[in-house]
């Protein structure tokens, strides 16, 4: 327990922290943190960090051995490798969601050596509907949350290790930027169509989106999926799950507001639709970021 506690106290207060497993030695714990513009620096610990930005739109950059990452999107996942450290960068507000797994608990459910390099920005939405749930399974602590719990922090490690090794074959939603597809500039006009779409609460259609890059829907759809490994349609409604997150973060918003901005037909539509991606109902996400 006192390398987690370690680590976490390194990084300021919490607005809460949650142990996961025996009290004397926890194989992992969950935090939540809120702030302003800021550089942090992270000193390297034997606790493996999994990282949810919660505000929506891009926040941060991460520096790690002198070179900056791109900027981190709302709702990707980071990767802080045990034993190394790294430079944070935050503009404007920062929330976060921290899940810190120890290196030995890892270790024994590789059951090998647990080596990691520091990975940012994952676009992987397994890892994300993951880390929700243990989230919220810490916090309501409903006879089979404990297991249900334990269940996703191993596959986790599994999946972190599966990232590490590059071993694409066996990872449903890869986050890396495929090879081919969309030209990064036309990618970008495409992004900021769906993010106005969002401000909007609107949809943009195939054909509006395939016009706007100079290209037939066939092969706008074609490329954007070598681009991204996911159809629009996906992306889409993963873009509107990441603005349903930074929007629950806001206790006055009702969840039927959430719905309406974040551009789903209806409040049921809305509940359905975030359980389906994120593993759990918008309520219960809300209720344990609370703390």
């Amino acid at each position: 327990m006192r390398a987690l506690e370690d680590t976490i106290v390194a990084l300021g207060r919490p607005v809460f922290v949650r142990a996961i497993g025996a009290p004397s030695a926890p194989k992992a714990a969950i935090a939540r943190w809120r702030h302003g513009a800021a550089v942090v620096d992270v000193a390297p610990s034997n606790a493996i960090r999994l990282v949810i930005s919660l505000v929506d739109g891009r926040n941060a950059r991460i520096r790690n051995g002198g070179t900056f990452a791109d900027r981190v999107h709302g709702g990707s996942v980071s990767i802080f490798s045990p034993m190394e450290g790294a430079c944070v960068e935050v503009s404007g507000e920062a929330d976060v969601v921290q899940l810190f797994l120890d290196q030995t608990y890892a270790e024994a459910t590789l059951d090998a050596p647990f080596a990691c390099p520091p990975m940012f920005d994952l676009r992987d939405d397994r890892m994300r509907t993951m880390i929700m749930r243990v989230l919220v399974g810490t916090t309501r602590r409903e006879p089979d949350d404990a297991v249900m719990v334990e269940g996703d922090l191993h596959a986790l490690a599994l999946r972190i290790e599966r990232h590490a090794t590059r071993r694409w074959d066996r990872i449903d939603a890869p986050s890396a930027v495929f090879r081919g597809g969309l030209a990064p500039a036309a990618f970008r006009r495409v992004e900021a169509m769906i993010e106005t779409a969002l401000d909007e609460a609107s949809s943009p259609t195939l054909a509006e989106m395939a016009d706007n890059v100079g290209l037939s829907v066939t092969h706008f759809v074609r490329s954007f999926r070598q681009h991204t490994g996911s159809t629009p349609h996906k992306y889409l409604v993963r873009r509107r799950m990441d603005r349903a997150v930074s929007l629950l973060r806001v206790a006055r918003i009702s969840v039927g507001q959430v719905a309406d901005e974040a551009g789903f037909s209806t409040p049921a539509h809305f509940v359905a639709a975030f359980r389906a991606a994120m593993g759990v109902t918008p309520g219960t996400l809300r209720e344990a970021l609370a703390g």
